[in-house]
This record gives C-alpha cells, structure tokens and sequence, in this order.
C-alpha cells in the first residue's frame, strides 16, 4: 500500500485517491521571467517521479501543472529591458518547456498559461464576489512615468479600474478558522506586511489580491466587470485546477516556500468558491535545495540555473542531475553548491557505474544461474517497498546499487545466461527508468573481465572492513593500467 506524508495532517497516510482508479494532481509552476534554478528543477524532478510511479501502480494520473506568465516579476523584468511583458513570458516559457524535457520530465498531462485562463479567473472571482467572500475597492494612484491617472470612483463606475481582495475575516468565520492549517500559521498572530503587501485600499492589511487594476501604461491589461487589470498570483491556480481537475482533487505539489501564504490562499479561495471541504485531499511538499546555508531562490541571488550544471556535465546530464536531486529525500534539504558541485559529481560517478553495469550486461552469454531470480526479485521487492514509503527514492536507488554489486562478480566470471541478461535488462527500463528516470545509454565495454573480478573481490574487502587486503587488489588494479574510484554506489573503473 503506497502512504505519502500529507503535510496538512502531518502524518503518513495510506492513499487513497478519490476516485478508485484515477488520481488528479496539480503542481505549482514556474513564473517565467528567468531559467529556472536548480531548486525549482528539483521540485520538478521529484513531482515527475511522482506521476510516474502512480501510473506505474496502474492509477490514471491527470496531472497538470501550472505557468505563470503574468506576473510583477515579469512586468519589472520587461520594463528594465524595454521590452513587452509578452516576449519576456514567451522566452522564458519556451525555455522552461526546453528544460524539462531535457530532464526527461514526462508525466505531466497539461501545462496551463494563467494568460490563457483569464475568462475563468474572472469567473471565479465573480463567484466570490457573489458568495460575500471577497468585495470591490478603488485602485489607488500610481506614480511616475506611464502612471494611468485613477478616474474619481464610485460603486463600480464605468471606466474606472478596480482591485478585488479576498476577505480572510469572512472566510475564517465561516470556515472555523481554518486558514493557517497547512502552514501552522494563526491568522490573528500573523504581522501585517507579511507576505501580502500592505495597500491602504484593503478591509485588512491580511487581505489577498485577486485581481489588479491596471496602474502603468507599459502592463498586461484584461478587460474584466472591474475594469482593465490583471489576476493575482494565487487565483489563477484555483481557477486552472478547478477547470481541468475539478473543485476538489487528489494531490497539490510544490516547493516548501509555496506552503504560506500561496497554498494557504488557494485553500481559502476554492473552499469558499465551491464551499466543499477538503479542497485537497494530500498536500506535499518539496524541501529546499540549500547553497551553503540559505535555500537557493532567485530573491537571495544565490542560484545557479539548471542550464549552467547541466552544461558542466559531459555525460548522461539528465541522468546525473536527476540522480543528484533523488539521492535525499524529497522532504528534507538538499545541499548543493555552485563553486564546488562534488554532490552532482558524485551523481554522475554513480551514472557512469549504471551505464558500466548494462554494457557488461549486454555481453553475457553463460549459463543458466539459478540465483538470479531471487537476487532480481528481492531487488524489485525493496525497490517498491521504497517507493511505497512515501516516495523514498534514496532507499529505492540504493537497492539497484545492490542489485549491481550483486550482479557484477556473476557477469565477471560469465555467470549469467544472454536471457537472464535480457530479464535483468527489462527490470532496469521497465521499473528504475519508467519510476526514476536514472537509466543511461549503456557505453562500450572496455575492462577485462578480470580487472572486473578484483574490484568485485576488493568491494567485499571493503564491506569487510579488511583495509589491507583492499589496498593490495588496487594496487594490482592499477599497475594494469586501470583507475578506481569508492563511490556510495560502488566502484567505479576505468582506464587510463
């Protein structure tokens, strides 16, 4: 039975989608004025996993994810640069949607542009209206250059631009106080400023944008009952998932930093738009990736993009980085470094020994052995008993690491029939590569079979703890002309 840890119960449970055979998923995605960092590809990679394994359990995923392509960010970024906030989001989505297909990211069913989803914001900003939950204020003045001059305003009055706030105090009423759940933030201990901009148009300084009026001639403007402006960031999500997943659905992903106030919001919106409870059934979330002691995020200017490593990597990149962001949990932190990336170079070492084992793999033609269908299927029973367990990759990738050392003595000594080889090789595509997506191109085949051996032998010194005896195999190793390298994931050979 696969448990996943719900952020919002804080316990692991056993899942259950709410439809038997068919789990509806929804990710927070990128906001595209810039590449993506590495700490967001990690949230992506991870989520991917996610999809993948559900349907390798045999549930229909409908998994969408959203791209928000209208946003202040965007708008700052393309004023800067002279250029309209339409070609910064076009560029930089193009560019998004490039780099996740470079990291093999593949179960995502639908990726939704907030700009092609204007008329079912404004829809559903209506209802919210309309249910008491959210109200109407006069935009305030902008200044400086391309300021549009705010028109004398009354109730709703023609020509006029108009802001919409959700009403917190109103829905923590009516929902008993629910809003802080997900995060274990109090509503009444909540500073006012944080995370949601103070304006001295709101009923309270707590109080959430739904939707903006047009302030400066050179942003994005959608006509709408309230005038020209522009959605907030967190209504376009429930706007999106409510169209293709419904007003409730099985699992909402992101990043930690996501938690309060964004997915706070979209619980608050869509509970008091729909009035069904819960919104979501499992929450998860994606613990940071930290560079030195801060997490990685554009704001701290402590990111390296996911185009800058990828670029450092030689061989098997896909592979390697999405190896890297699996080798820890996804809910804990994830150190990685921009001026020394030995994690990722470990990573790579451990694609490498992958890629090593299947080239032998491929040149097996003994006998039948009669171990191999225990040694493959205690392998493939630890592999899912992993994955079961809340998504845990680590434990998952280490007993293919296991299956490898326990294989490599056989394939040395020619101990394995071309169909033995045949069946291990389907377990690697059809398990490691469809879940995790680790799997690399097998490369040629150049050690001996005896150097093959030693390694194998000095492996078992090592677990042994017999250091002596280790040392003296890789001397040998090495005055024949070989390298080998200790990884977490087993020896690495190589020639020189």
């Amino acid at each position: 039975m696969l448990q996943i840890y719900n952020t919002l119960s804080k316990t692991k449970e056993d899942f259950q989608p709410l439809d038997q055979n068919k789990v509806r998923m929804f990710v927070c995605g990128p906001t595209v004025y810039d590449y993506i960092h590495v700490g967001n590809a990690r949230t992506f990679v991870f989520f991917d996993v996610v999809g993948r394994y559900l349907e390798f359990k045999g549930f229909e995923l409908n998994y969408v994810q959203n791209i928000t392509d209208i946003d202040d960010k965007i708008i700052t970024r393309a004023h800067t640069e002279n250029k309209k906030p339409e070609e910064i989001a076009l560029e930089y989505k193009t560019a998004f949607i490039e780099d996740v297909d470079a990291l093999k990211i593949a179960s995502v069913n639908n990726y939704a542009l907030a700009s092609e989803h204007i008329a079912e914001i404004i829809t559903q900003v209506q209802t919210l209206i309309k249910k008491g939950y959210a109200y109407i204020a006069p935009a305030i003045q902008a200044k400086g250059p391309g300021a549009i001059e705010v028109k004398p305003q009354s109730n709703n009055e023609a020509g006029a631009n108009y802001d919409v706030y959700f009403e917190l105090a109103r829905y923590s009423k009516d929902f008993s106080n629910q809003y802080g759940t997900l995060s274990g933030q109090k509503l009444d201990e909540l500073k006012e400023g944080s995370r949601v901009e103070v304006e001295a148009n709101k009923l309270n300084p707590r109080d959430f944008v739904l939707w903006k009026a047009q302030n400066y001639s050179y942003e994005p403007a959608n006509k709408s009952p309230w005038g020209l402006g522009r959605p907030g960031w967190h209504i376009e999500d429930t706007a999106i998932s409510e169209k293709y997943l419904g007003q409730q659905y099985d699992i909402h992903g992101g990043a930690l930093d996501l938690m309060f106030p964004h997915h706070e919001a979209e619980i608050a919106q869509q509970q008091a738009a729909s009035g069904k409870v819960p919104f979501v059934k499992y929450w998860m979330h994606a613990g940071f990736l930290i560079n030195k002691s801060d997490k990685m995020s554009k704001s701290l200017g402590n990111f390296s993009t996911l185009r800058d490593v990828m670029a450092r990597l030689r061989h098997h990149p896909a592979e390697t980085i999405r190896l890297y962001f699996l080798s820890a949990h996804y809910r804990s932190p994830l150190t990685f470094s921009s001026e020394n990336d030995a994690l990722v170079g470990q990573a790579s070492v451990a694609i490498d020994r992958i890629a090593d084992f299947l080239a032998r793999l491929a040149k097996a033609f003994g006998e039948e052995n009669p171990v191999l269908d225990e040694i493959l299927k205690s392998c493939a029973d630890k592999f899912t008993a992993s994955m079961d367990d809340d998504f845990n990759a680590p434990s998952a990738i280490a007993s293919v690491f296991e299956l490898i050392r326990a294989l490599n003595p056989l394939l040395a000594k020619n101990a394995l029939s071309m169909w033995q080889a045949e069946t291990i090789k389907t377990f690697f595509q059809t398990t490691v590569e469809r879940i995790l997506g680790i799997v690399p191109e097998p490369k040629e085949q150049s050690i001996p079979s005896e150097i093959l051996e030693l390694a194998e032998q000095r492996e078992q010194h090592r677990l042994d703890q017999d250091w002596s005896k280790a040392d003296v195999i890789r001397a040998r190793i090495e005055s024949s002309g070989f390298t080998i390298a200790d990884t977490p994931f087993g020896p690495l050979i190589s020639a020189r």
